[in-house]
């Protein structure tokens, strides 16, 4: 009988407050995820337990790295998809430390800084070396994050994003209206109008923020990765690169460190 083949893929997730993406990676591998990337998908959080029949198809992997800012129900539900392989290893579930990837952590309390902040730092890292960044994450909600030249996270700021200020707007006022409009710089009628001033937010927070560090970080980066990253990228008046997902590159890194580990 010839002997078990060794998994040589890792599953990693990153887990949002709408979506899930997933994707096998190869285990073991160098580059950047996006080289060694094998299979990948997304689904809306109320459709994770459906990822158990897709995820049968394939061998078990050698390691399983989440990063989860949905909470402790939606983790219920990931487990039990998990169990669809029998020998599965646990799951490491990213908790952000003081230092990882050559990224240092400067919070007050390094814990407390979402998961998926945290790797979209490390992959930015990746990707942009040893240079001054400003990382911004365009999804249910927004981040923009202050990545210097020497890999400190120094703080970042969070703010609604396009769909909830689309739909906040909607909600608390009495006339205006739940359809979707587009942006024009001259908006002469309402749906136009919001869906205009919700880009100028978005695009204005973080052209603001780059300001702010741009005097003193020569060479600034501005990476960004997200959903709603493509509709706001035109928007913007400050060099910038787009990235597909910053959560799984920071997620390969930190499946590598804890291969070698």
């Amino acid at each position: 009988m010839s002997p078990a083949r060794k998994p040589d893929y890792d599953l990693l997730i990153d887990i949002g407050n709408t979506f899930l993406k997933w994707g096998l990676f190869r285990a073991r591998a160098g580059g950047e995820a996006r080289d060694n990337r094998l299979e990948s998908g997304h689904v809306l959080l109320e459709e994770i337990a459906g990822l158990a029949a897709q995820f049968a198809k394939f061998r078990t992997p050698a390691q399983i790295v989440i990063s989860n800012v949905a909470g402790t129900r939606v983790r219920a539900t990931m487990i039990r998809v998990l169990e669809t392989w029998p020998d599965a290893p646990a799951p490491r579930w990213l908790i952000p430390p003081d230092e990882q990837c050559g990224v240092v952590n400067r919070y007050r309390n390094p814990a407390q800084l979402g998961s998926d902040r945290w790797a979209a730092l490390i992959g930015a890292r990746q990707i942009v070396g040893a240079k001054p960044a400003l990382v911004v994450v365009c999804g249910t909600a927004t981040t923009i994050d202050y990545l210097t030249a020497g890999g400190e996270f120094n703080g970042g700021v969070i703010l609604p994003g396009v769909g909830l200020m689309l739909r906040a707007l909607h909600q608390h006022t009495a006339a205006l209206p739940d359809a979707d409009g587009e942006y024009v710089e001259n908006p002469l009628q309402t749906v136009d109008a919001i869906a205009s001033g919700c880009q100028h937010a978005q695009a204005g927070a973080i052209e603001r923020v780059w300001r702010m560090h741009e005097p003193k970080a020569p060479g600034l980066v501005c990476v960004l990765s997200g959903g709603a990253a493509r509709a706001l990228a035109p928007r913007l008046t400050i060099p910038f690169e787009l990235h597909d997902n910053l959560v799984l590159e920071g997620l390969y890194c930190i499946s590598r460190t804890l291969a070698s580990a």
